[in-house]
């Protein structure tokens, strides 16, 4: 009995989890949000005791080498093989991912949607594939659809009729030190607006917003804007925004690598992140292990209730900035926050790798020993 495979006896000693996202850099490193998402989760679930690896992966034909590789050798060392291969968006064909799961038919691979259904707009063909995966788990035992975000698996489990698995990001909080925290003391302000520019991450309420507080405030503020990703954002309007207004000063910050950009949040007093559509949003966990409080809107929904502010309304993203500002318990409150939400993540991902024995129908009938999670 203690020689069943995961597969037939699923528990977390013999997990083996691969993280697999499209690397078009081919150098096998990523300063943007899957790879950092990916890394990041490996690391939380590895500090979990869940073997969990990242896999940078330019083609389907790569994956599959790569799986072939990896069952030799843990074959020859006597390890377990890849349980789970979990890929980051939609991007393999269907065809070619329902070939894998032929020919490696103990791996469950899973397509996660890392975008909620309305940021999906910008990608109808990841509407596609997500709908051909549905297909793929109403005919196969080991291809599943899921997301990053509860809000799209809720949705996607009653609209599209098949169970979609929950598998948020996680966030190591190993690294974060109370030491980072900054506070304003009432002169000069250094506000953040980060990310890849493209509509539904709203930077332009958060410049309106930091023009109001230029005019509100009275001190010098720095403006500091990423750029180097313009993704359909129109840098013009945010330009025409914060061009020639007292007190306030526009630094573009070029599209810096991970460990510098964390380097960066160390020196900004508030971040804004105040998108139309989110699931989880790396930026905000960022500013928040640096100790930065961060005025979001409610698509990033797992910040204090107090740090979301109205998107579509730039008074009340400089209203609960200020807030934030004058609070000298906020960075205190994210971190809380941050963690309580990599908690339940961690719940979530242990009970899908090795899930309950009445989900299990064909253990009935197994001694209960032999089927817990250890």
């Amino acid at each position: 009995m203690r020689h069943r495979p995961h597969h037939l006896q699923p528990c977390i000693a013999t997990a083996r989890v691969a993280l697999v996202y499209r690397d078009c850099s081919g150098v096998g490193v990523s300063h943007v949000g899957l790879g950092i998402s990916a890394a990041y989760t490996a690391k939380t679930l590895r500090r979990h005791g869940i073997w969990a690896e990242v896999w940078p992966t330019q083609s389907a034909k790569k994956l599959v080498a790569r799986l072939r590789d990896t069952h030799a050798r843990a074959d020859e060392h006597g390890e377990a093989r890849p349980t789970h291969v979990v890929l980051a968006a939609p991007w393999i064909a269907t065809n070619e991912l329902a070939a894998m799961a032929a020919e490696f038919a103990e791996v469950v691979f899973v397509v996660v949607s890392h975008s909620n259904v309305g940021f999906l707009a910008a990608d109808p063909h990841a509407i596609r594939l997500l709908r051909e995966t549905v297909d793929l788990q109403l005919a196969t035992h080991n291809v599943l659809v899921g997301g990053n975000s509860k809000k799209f698996t809720d949705w996607a489990t009653e609209a599209w009729g098949v169970n979609a698995v929950w598998l948020p990001n996680l966030y190591c909080t190993a690294e974060t030190f109370p030491h980072h925290e900054r506070r304003w003391q009432g002169g000069a302000l250094r506000l953040g607006l980060f990310g890849a520019n493209r509509p539904l991450k709203n930077f332009l309420s958060g410049a309106a917003a930091a023009v109001e507080l230029a005019a509100r405030l009275r001190v010098p503020i720095e403006l500091h804007l990423s750029t180097g990703r313009n993704e359909g954002g129109n840098v013009r309007a945010l330009d025409e925004m914060t061009e020639d207004i007292p007190n306030l000063r526009v630094v573009h910050t070029g599209w810096l690598s991970w460990p510098a950009f964390r380097r960066l949040l160390r020196t900004i007093d508030l971040v804004f992140q105040v998108s139309y559509t989110e699931t989880f949003n790396v930026v905000t966990a960022d500013a928040i292990a640096e100790g930065v409080p961060v005025v979001a809107s409610d698509a990033i929904d797992w910040v204090p209730r107090w740090w979301q502010a109205r998107a579509d309304e730039p008074r009340d993203v400089a209203r609960v900035a200020e807030r934030l500002l004058r609070d000298p318990n906020a960075a205190h409150h994210g971190r809380e926050a941050l963690e309580a939400y990599v908690e339940r993540g961690v719940v979530a991902w242990r009970r899908f790798l090795c899930p309950p024995i009445s989900t299990l129908p064909h253990l009935d009938g197994l001694p209960r020993a032999a089927t817990e999670d250890t």
